[in-house]
């Protein structure tokens, strides 16, 4: 008895592992399929690019931060997803309001013509490093006037429209990534949002984050 039972128990183990792998095929002897992680995606999106491995694919016309790429070059392990952070703090300055990520950031009034700074608090671990800074343009045009040879694309930030410029500069140790929105306003001027963003996935891993605070921005009648 003791023999048939050992042999009754290995021929069940066998089933099971016999079941268990076809359970691990979709009958076309391929493996089964794995769930990808998934980002939130809104309206389609346009394309930038830029030299030097940073790639952008703004959403032409829209404000939403979704369809950014987490990095230009899928296949890079090292390079980080875009953040999604909950916009929990609000500043206001000057006629212009912005919410941002209090938990992660700092927000302060300016000074000269910086209407207020937003810059990493110390619950922000981050390499890459994110500030951003809000003040008024002359104009859209003028506002772009201050970045080199930048790309650019046309976006909406709330109710405003205007232009979103990225410069990469290659020659700082780590490189530094300037984005510039600019929107017009009634009065000919442009409420400008800047953001400055350090290290090779910069721009990357902020880009979401600039965006859906663009979502935010909102400038009151003087």
């Amino acid at each position: 008895m003791g023999k048939l039972s050992r042999v009754s128990v290995w021929a069940m183990l066998l089933v099971m592992v016999l079941g268990a792998a076809a359970c691990g095929s979709n009958g076309d002897d391929e493996p089964a399929s794995t769930a990808e992680p998934t980002t939130d995606t809104g309206s389609p999106p346009g394309g930038v690019s830029l030299d030097g491995g940073l790639g952008l694919n703004l959403n032409v016309g829209g404000g939403s931060a979704s369809g950014l790429p987490g990095c230009a070059d899928p296949n890079d392990d090292e390079c980080p997803l875009p953040l999604v952070m909950d916009l929990d703090g609000e500043i206001a300055a000057g006629g212009v309001s912005l919410r941002y990520p209090d938990r992660y950031f700092d927000a302060a009034p300016g000074e000269g013509d910086v209407l207020f700074t937003i810059t990493p608090s110390e619950n922000n671990k981050f390499a890459e490093r994110a500030v951003f800074e809000a003040h008024f343009a002359e104009s859209v045009e003028a506002a772009l006037a201050a970045l080199t040879e930048p790309e650019t694309v046309e976006w909406t930030a709330g109710a405003l429209s205007g232009m979103i410029g990225v410069a990469r500069d290659e020659t700082q140790d780590p490189p530094v990534n300037t984005t510039v929105g600019a929107f017009a306003l009634e009065d000919g001027r442009a409420v400008v949002l800047t953001l400055t963003t350090t290290g090779k996935y910069g721009w990357d891993l902020w880009s979401q984050v600039y965006a859906s605070m663009l979502d935010t921005l909102a400038v009151s009648a003087p």
